[in-house]
């Protein structure tokens, strides 16, 4: 068993995310195979065998130099919003903590919930 798969709940839900190498921006990887840069177009995986099958995907961009540091996180589905189930993820999601006029609004999160769980 993988680092990573001892660290994931054995039942939920994941996404896969990664960093564009030119920009360093977070992405998350959709349903085209492709990355976006906003978590609400993320496909999201309902088992952890999907979700390493997508992360095999996802490793084959990092070695055509498209994304660095491919992960398979956790998310829930909450009123058709993904959120990431862990702060470091919901961080990388959403921007940073210390001003929220620079943070990114995702679909189901509030510029106050930001302020409220920085």
């Amino acid at each position: 068993m993988s680092a990573q798969a001892r660290k994931l709940a054995k039942n939920g839900l994941y996404v896969v995310t990664a960093n564009e190498l030119l920009s360093g921006d977070v992405v998350f990887r959709n349903a085209n195979g492709g990355w976006s840069p906003g978590i609400d177009a993320a496909t999201v995986l309902d088992s952890q065998d999907k979700g390493f099958v997508a992360l095999a995907e996802a490793r084959e961009d990092e070695v055509a130099n498209i994304v660095i540091a491919a992960a398979l996180i956790e998310v829930s589905v909450e009123q058709g919003a993904i959120r990431p189930v862990h702060i470091r993820e919901r961080i990388r999601a959403l921007g940073p903590t210390v001003r929220a006029d620079l943070s990114r609004t995702a679909k189901g999160f509030s510029v106050q919930e930001i302020e409220e769980r920085s």
